[in-house]
């Protein structure tokens, strides 16, 4: 069941570059859009996708309803605004993890202007819990239960990555190395139950449409603009916007933001922007001869000691001697 999809998927709008032994790559043709696919068959109904997309028409989609399965995409950089043909809206930006069933079909996709890379494992669900049941010795894993509740909602899932999961989906770029096909396979198989295992502890939540109660893995109408907040926060981390100002920029009450900006990142709105702060001057000591203390004011700190200061709390050093 899931060979024919996803030869379908790929060799129907892509144009084949190389074919190795483990690893095709495709290029994506008109209409599609524009970039590079690289497709890796893990196991039986799952499949491994790394994409490097400069612009992305998802003309296709209607393949993607003949299976049950899912799409579960980490975005590596850059951001992705989509919106699905029911009308409903999901977007993702570095970091996230984004989830589409066969129902959420996209009907436009919106990338940044430097395009999105992005890490989708694909599942074809009936293939995927068979190899699942055999590999692992067990019958635990059934229609019945596996994502259950996403494989019936009707919209996208949007929610932050986590370290160690990240650390997974990494793992399955790494360059070719002894063995990297088998730890690469690992990867995705843990990342699996890493998610099946996240859902599963969220049965008493409903993650479809409430009216008035957002939940923390659905974009609805409050939810799109709480992640409004999170890129008008990453969009100006040299300047202290307050909670009040940024609830007015999206129309929220500010307990109603708080909440729900703690529910959907879990992280408070101040405890968000400290670490979006710190990773970016984490990046600009790694890769520019900047000063201390002109990191510190793009980093959104008033001086060089109180930034010097709340890095060696989180960071556990000073700057100075993490950029050494």
């Amino acid at each position: 069941m899931s060979k024919m999809p996803a030869e379908k998927l790929f060799q129907t709008y892509m144009d084949l570059i190389s074919k190795r032994e483990s690893e095709e790559i495709y290029r994506l043709n008109e209409p599609v859009g524009e970039g590079i696919m690289r497709h890796s068959h893990i196991a039986r109904g799952i499949e491994l996708v790394y994409s490097e997309l400069e612009s992305y028409n998802p003309n296709y989609q209607a393949e993607k309803k003949e299976v049950d399965g899912l799409e579960i995409m980490y975005i590596v950089d850059g951001h992705g605004e989509f919106e699905l043909e029911n009308r409903q809206f999901a977007s993702g930006e570095k970091g996230d993890v984004m989830i589409f069933n066969c129902k959420t079909a996209v009907k436009k996709a919106m990338l940044g202007k430097s395009g999105m890379n992005c890490i989708s494992i694909i599942l074809f669900t009936e293939d995927a819990i068979s190899f699942l049941n055999d590999f692992l010795g067990t019958k635990e894993f059934s229609v019945s239960t596996f994502f259950k509740d996403i494989r019936k909602s009707d919209c996208a899932i949007t929610f932050p990555c986590g370290e160690l999961l990240e650390k997974l989906f990494l793992e399955t770029i790494r360059l070719p190395a002894p063995y990297s096909k088998y730890t690469a396979k690992l990867a995705v198989i843990h990342a699996l139950l890493l998610l099946i295992q996240k859902f599963r502890d969220k049965d008493s939540i409903d993650i479809r449409t409430k009216s008035d109660t957002p939940d923390a893995y659905f974009s609805g109408s409050i939810g799109r603009k709480v992640q409004n907040v999170r890129r008008i926060i990453n969009s100006n981390l040299e300047n202290e916007i307050s909670i009040e100002d940024l609830a007015v920029k999206v129309n929220l009450n500010r307990t109603t933001l708080q909440k729900v900006f703690k529910e959907m990142y879990g992280l408070t709105i101040n405890e968000y922007r400290t670490k979006a702060r710190l990773q970016l001057a984490k990046n600009l000591l790694a890769s520019t001869e900047l000063s201390i203390t002109e990191i510190a004011s793009r980093s959104g700190y008033a001086n060089a000691s109180k930034f010097s200061q709340v890095f060696k709390k989180h960071e556990g050093m000073l700057p100075k001697d993490w950029r050494k």
